[in-house]
């Protein structure tokens, strides 16, 4: 089944799953807020622009995540029990412009020691800010198009890992 173009599941309180999910979406999906979804896998194998699952406190995986990104980006920040970035899109190719910018965001989610898994090629901006545990860089992308972000991780000591960018680092160690 296919969407043209938007599909929300958003703040579904009792969601545990993404069974039964369109396989394809243009556009933009949302399963953010869902205090209870465990796993993406049901979820679209493709998403033509943007896929949020962020703020979904039970997701330990993004093993079900689409392959590939086309345009837009993907977000799994504030996942707390994330312990992996395995099943992330292996590209976020996006079109950059000055107003819409590709992007992989996995900020603020506390149990993530590394990045293995992580996307090998972003065009936009990579951020994985804001994660207390992060002890290692192992896993970063290959090649980021523009910025990377690695704020605010204290127990990140060296940059090691970081693969080409065209862009600029941030980060504060």
């Amino acid at each position: 089944e296919t969407v043209g173009r938007f599909f929300a599941c958003t703040r579904c309180e009792n969601l545990k799953s993404l069974e039964g999910a369109p396989e394809r979406v243009e556009w933009q999906f949302s399963c953010k807020l869902c205090p209870k979804l465990e796993s993406l896998k049901g979820g679209p194998k493709y998403v033509g622009g943007f896929f949020d699952c962020s703020e979904c406190p039970k997701l330990t995986s993004l093993e079900g995540a689409p392959e590939i990104m086309k345009k837009g980006g993907f977000d799994c920040t504030h996942c707390p029990n994330l312990v992996s970035l395995e099943g992330a899109p292996k590209k976020i190719n996006g079109i950059i412009t000055k107003k819409s910018r590709s992007y992989f965001k996995c900020g603020g989610c506390d149990k993530l020691k590394n990045l293995k898994g992580a996307p090998e090629i972003v065009n936009g901006y990579f951020s994985c800010s804001r994660c207390p545990n992060l002890i290692s860089l192992e896993g970063a992308p290959k090649k980021v198009g523009m910025q990377f972000y690695c704020t605010s991780c204290p127990n990140l000591h060296s940059l090691d890992g970081i693969g080409k960018v065209k862009g600029e680092i941030v980060s504060y160690l």
